[in-house]
């Protein structure tokens, strides 16, 4: 079933429900006022009966005919029965072929009672006179109300079902008019494919609900470009880094292989081999590495990490390398370790490559690595005096492959800053650069405890 048919067929599911609970209300309150009033009119007609046989000798005539005129007119199938209430037994045993004993017992200690039968409605009354004391049942059939009744069932069923069909035909109507965007919706987005993703849904003036799902599939559309544009340039970047040292590793080995050599030529052809397939192999490192961060940190191992020893341990690797002795690393007290959920591989090469960065770009001088607590902050930074990053290219340095015009000289892929960044964020950190050309760079990363 089509939405638009489903909110029609609700929309008059609910007018057919209150309907009907209100019909079945009115039925009933007329029902039981027609009741009321008949209940009424026969014990009129009970007392005027014991008024024509029991007064006729204390009214004046006038009045007495008066009453005969309204004993006369008689109700549908109308019976009347006068027991004598001073025969107790007799009257008891036969009330109770009439109405039932309960009722036959009330109406004996002077409690008038009425009585319903299929249709038959039945009033007694307890009359006392000089003549002495009576019992009075009168019963009668109110066909006029039974057919006015019935005549209303027909009504109120007839207006029932042509207002339910009615509301429905309406409400398909309103109901295309309300599906109209999403169907217009469905179309324009089934026109986007991955070579136009720069389409986008006409976007409509107000709050309401289909103007946030238009908006929010824009976003959408505009997060996956992004994302498709970064791939591309991904791709074409990796392929354009990874070519150029197989280009050397292959032209070197060509050319060492044209002709017979010295060993001095050897040497300095595997050196430059040697070089080209180390940077190859970082490079590849680095991408798997970052190809790697593309799953979400709970899909990794995911144990407590003492920063203040991870540190430690880094800080010991390049003390191991050309780097020795320029790092210094300043911890909290011994006794306070600062720790963190997460991955301590992924996190060990994030720290390692901002240090690895401040080192290259800042030649000889030192490399502060500071680590400290603010309130429920962990703030770790790394500051270097070396060449800085050009104001108006800052923002680009956590791009894949971007790399800052004065570092051309520098070797490097340019996936290193992104790969940390990436790595920082998945730990639920924030990762900042204040730098000056010429003076140096600070990067601040800032965990959650």
């Amino acid at each position: 079933m089509k939405i638009r048919h489903k909110i029609a067929f609700i929309y008059a599911l609910l007018t057919f429900m209150v309907l009907l609970c209100s019909f079945v209300f009115v039925y009933y309150l007329s029902e039981h006022y027609n009741k009321t009033d008949f209940n009424n009119h026969l014990f009129d007609k009970a007392l005027i009966v014991a008024q024509k046989y029991f007064e006729e000798d204390e009214l004046n005539k006038k009045t007495y005919e008066t009453i005969i005129e309204r004993y006369i007119q008689k109700l549908p199938q109308e019976k009347e029965i006068i027991l004598d209430a001073n025969k107790r037994k007799e009257t008891f045993d036969s009330l109770k072929t009439i109405i039932p004993e309960n009722l036959a017992t009330q109406l004996l200690d002077s409690t008038s009672v009425v009585f319903y039968k299929n249709e038959t409605q039945t009033v007694g009354i307890y009359y006392a006179d000089n003549q002495g004391d009576f019992i009075i049942l009168v019963s009668a059939i109110d066909e006029y109300s039974i057919a006015k009744q019935y005549h209303l069932f027909k009504v109120l069923m007839w207006i029932l079902i042509i207002s339910t069909i009615l509301t429905y035909l309406i409400g398909l109507i309103y109901a295309n008019r309300i599906v109209a965007p999403i169907v217009s919706i469905m179309n324009n987005v089934n026109k986007i494919r991955a070579t136009n993703l720069s389409l986008r849904l006409t976007e409509h003036k107000g709050n309401d609900e289909l103007s946030k799902l238009i908006l929010m599939i824009n976003q959408m559309l505009e997060r996956l470009e992004n994302s498709f544009e970064m791939q591309r340039d991904f791709i074409s970047n990796a392929s354009h880094e990874l070519k150029n040292p197989l280009t050397a590793i292959l032209g070197e080995t060509e050319i060492a292989l044209r002709k017979s050599r010295s060993e001095e030529d050897y040497i300095k052809t595997l050196t430059v081999i040697y070089t080209e397939a180390e940077r190859l192999d970082a490079l590849t490192r680095n991408l798997l590495s970052l190809a790697q961060t593309d799953f979400t940190i709970t899909n990794l191992p995911h144990n407590p990490i003492n920063l203040d020893r991870l540190l430690q341990e880094i800080y010991s690797h390049f003390e191991k390398t050309d780097y020795k002795g320029r790092i210094k690393l300043h911890l909290p007290e011994s006794n306070q370790h600062l720790t963190i959920n997460g991955n301590s591989n992924l996190l060990r090469i994030a720290i390692s490559n901002l240090i690895d960065n401040a080192c290259k770009f800042s030649v000889d001088k030192d490399v502060d690595v500071n680590l400290k607590q603010v309130d429920k902050n962990i703030i770790l930074t790394v500051k270097d005096k070396g060449i800085g990053i050009p104001l108006i290219e800052q923002n680009n340095i956590f791009q894949a492959f971007y790399r800052a015009g004065n570092t051309r000289s520098y070797k490097g892929s340019g996936v290193g800053l992104t790969l940390s960044e990436k790595i920082i964020r998945l730990h639920g950190g924030s990762i900042s650069i204040n730098s000056e050309p010429g003076e140096g760079t600070e990067v601040k990363l800032i965990f959650i405890m």
